[in-house]
């Protein structure tokens, strides 16, 4: 079988991407066809270049946000007009750590408990450092203060939270690349050199549930169930959203019958988890609403003899344990500044929403061009989809313009209640995820983990009604692995940053009554367009699902359609000589057991059978050489099964009237049919598919598909031994 070969060649961003080959005109250009390749031993590895430059780059994020060390500096703005708040420094003084507090035991943190281990870890030598201190002067012979010095524990608290996110970095990274895989390891650089680590490095908390993420993901691409799920737990244990990398393998999983690894990596997590949530309900201590201690742990009133079983229900007076801090406020809260639920609030407070206002016209105007963009760039691909196109596209555009009038007039005249928005997001997560799982079964060739991964974070970013801007780093590693492609990707990283800048001057708005700043609408249209960007790489993502022929992993870049054709195959992941998902680990080049559209799975089984029990050519019902008697491939038993089928239906098709042998004929024999090219009907008659492929058993340059040697002598087979 024709197909990307995985070949130890390490691929060259400035060959296969146009912005990084027009970046690479500073240094001479791309490398040359005699450049030194891979195989030549170097000190400066890929690898250790990445590793510099996300060094660099955390260095550039720590300056980026020193000045902000220094809490004198926090007054008239600064930390908003200087782009350098950081909640590391807020929250050293407002969680009480610098006076010795522990989270959980002596005040309820809103983080969860990985994060509040951190904090206390790196405050107990911050506390060692000196406090502020008054600095005199003499006016009219008298003593006052005229300043203090710098609070030298928020400096150092600063410091070491930097060093470890630094490491946390370099793991992140380190893992994203070794997941890439020895042939693309430069995608990683997209992570290494991303603003978004400049700009949200120390902005809070997140980059160590990123390389717990990233660390869970290179086990499971290495085949290490156990150590992935408890990597993944320790990543849950510092922020939820690792959760739904256990989601995104269910679905794969179960597409490719590996559900009993599955389970091994969920039980892993599972008891990661509950090893280190039970013993902190345990000791955490109750506390009420003004978050006042009023009541010890359940083991500490054990140990002295108290009455510790009503504590299992809650404290005294609804008390609450510190541990369910965290889970009440996401509970409880509304909708943070940069969510989707915030600007509807602010739009429809702002603005009429009434029937054919100016609002309801801008809006169908919007979506009227992006609905007929999509729907004419489909159209294009697939012309006999012209009706489910134009249906589908009128169906979106009634439902924006009906639904918008009526939620946003309901928003106006009620609010938006906090109990609505927890019932709104969560169904919306529910609706998007469903879609999801859907699209990974009926896809026509199962995703790659990445991508699955990546769309499920997306849709929890844009669904949630907290969109904090340091969660742009849990998309880095995901982008760099489902889409590494850096034209979207930079203009991405741009709308990050306007993002953030447009935050912060519209906090300066509101602290000034307006006099400095920016109106809540720069601001809210920011975010529109940050999240439009999103949706637009989450399409892509889908197409590339869809079409792999698109997808830079497994067709390349610089082939012919013809040859990039060859991976929408359903069966071309069977071909070990190809790639599939380097990050799949057991599902890497995984033949199907269930899903697809109405089609029977590629497993060679129920492909044998079928090829069995299907007409045999006169050219293969000869006796084969010596030389050809070894077993034939998997994906060379599906390649004659599509020979046997394309001759059956060329003779049934002779039998036809004219016009219904000219009609495309679609035979979903292979998950996902339906979303396949379907063939012409002169592609029967001539043994060809159209792309050019040869379905007989040889490809149009005489090369032999089902694995043996061609007549022109090539000895390439499409077995473990080919190259």
């Amino acid at each position: 079988m024709a197909t990307t070969q995985a070949s130890s060649a390490r691929v060259s961003p400035a060959r296969e991407d146009p912005v990084v080959g027009g970046a690479s005109q500073l240094i001479g250009g791309p490398p040359g066809a005699h450049a030194a390749g891979p195989g030549r031993r170097a000190w400066l590895t890929p690898l250790r270049i990445l590793m510099a430059l996300v060094i660099l780059t955390s260095l550039l994020g720590y300056a980026q946000k020193a000045s902000c060390r220094d809490t004198r500096n926090w007054t008239h703005e600064y930390q908003y007009s200087a782009l350098c708040y950081s909640d590391v420094v807020a929250l050293y003084s407002q969680e009480g750590l610098v006076d010795g507090k522990i989270p959980y035991l002596d005040y309820p943190t809103e983080y969860p408990p990985l994060i509040g281990a951190a904090m206390a870890l790196i405050a107990w030598p911050a506390r060692l450092a000196a406090g502020p201190k008054p600095v005199y002067r003499v006016d009219n012979g008298q003593q006052v203060v005229d300043h203090y010095t710098m609070d030298r524990r928020s400096a150092v608290f600063y410091d070491l939270t930097a060093l470890l996110f630094l490491v946390a970095a370099c793991v992140a990274v380190l893992c994203t690349a070794l997941t890439a895989g020895s042939r693309r390891v430069w995608d990683a650089a997209l992570f290494a050199v991303a603003p978004a680590l400049v700009l949200h490095l120390l902005t809070n908390w997140d980059i160590l549930a990123v390389a717990f993420a990233a660390g869970g993901l290179l086990a499971w691409s290495r085949r290490a169930p156990r150590l992935a799920g408890v990597l993944l737990g320790l990543g849950v244990l510092t922020k939820l959203y690792p959760a739904l990398f256990l989601l995104g393998l269910l679905f794969l999983c179960l597409r490719a019958g590996k559900v009993r690894t599955w389970l091994t990596t969920f039980v892993s997590a599972l008891v990661t988890v509950i090893v280190v949530m039970v013993p902190l309900w345990l000791v955490a201590g109750y506390f009420d609403q003004q978050a006042d201690r009023v009541g010890d742990g359940i083991l500490a009133t054990f140990w002295h003899g108290g009455s510790w079983t009503h504590l299992l229900g809650g404290g005294p007076d609804g008390a609450r344990n510190a541990l369910a801090r965290f889970f009440d406020l996401n509970s409880e809260r509304g909708a943070d500044w940069d969510s989707v639920a915030f600007g509807a609030t602010w739009l429809a407070d702002r603005h009429d929403p009434s029937w054919f206002g100016p609002m309801h016209l801008v809006i169908c105007l919007v979506t009227a061009i992006v609905l007929i963009a999509v729907a004419s760039a489909l159209v294009v691909y697939r012309s006999d989809t012209l009706r489910l196109v134009i249906a589908s596209a009128v169906a979106a555009f009634g439902t924006v313009a009906v639904a918008v009038p009526f939620v946003l007039q309901g928003i106006r005249d009620n609010g938006l209640p906090v109990h609505t928005l927890n019932i709104v997001t969560a169904a919306t997560l529910v609706v998007s995820v469903i879609g999801i799982g859907l699209l990974t079964w009926l896809a026509p060739r199962r995703p790659r983990l990445p991508q699955v991964l990546f769309l499920l974070v997306v849709a929890f970013l844009l669904s949630n009604k907290v969109f904090s801007p340091q969660y742009t780093l849990w998309l880095l590693p995901l982008v760099a692995l489902a889409r590494p492609r850096w034209r979207l990707f930079l203009v991405w990283q741009i709308c990050e940053f306007w993002v953030m800048f447009t935050r912060f001057m519209h906090f300066i708005y509101n602290d000034t009554q307006g006099r400095h700043g920016v109106d809540r609408g720069w601001f809210v249209g920011a975010v529109a367009l940050r999240d439009f960007v999103l949706l637009v790489m989450a399409g892509f993502v889908v197409r590339e699902i869809l079409h792999p022929r698109a997808d830079v992993i497994r067709a390349g870049t610089g082939r012919g359609l013809a040859e990039r054709s060859v991976a929408d195959r359903p069966d071309a992941g069977l071909d070990p000589d190809s790639l599939d998902d380097p990050a799949g680990g057991v599902l890497d080049h995984a033949p199907d057991v269930r899903g697809g559209w109405r089609g029977r799975p590629t497993h060679p089984d129920a492909t044998t059978s079928a090829s069995e029990s299907a007409p045999t050519p006169a050219s293969e019902s000869a006796p084969a050489p010596a030389s050809e008697s070894a077993p034939t491939p998997a994906s060379a038993v599906v390649t004659m099964d599509r020979t046997a089928a394309a001759t059956t239906t060329s003779v049934s098709d002779r039998r036809r009237p004219a016009e219904e042998t000219q009609r495309p004929v679609l035979r979903p024999v292979e998950p996902g049919a339906l979303f396949r090219p379907r063939r012409r009907a002169d592609s029967h008659s001539t043994g060809q598919d159209t792309t050019g492929h040869d379905l007989t058993g040889q490809d149009t340059t005489g090369h032999d598909l089902t694995g043996h040697a061609a007549d022109d002598g090539d000895t390439r087979g499409g077995g473990p031994a080919g190259g």
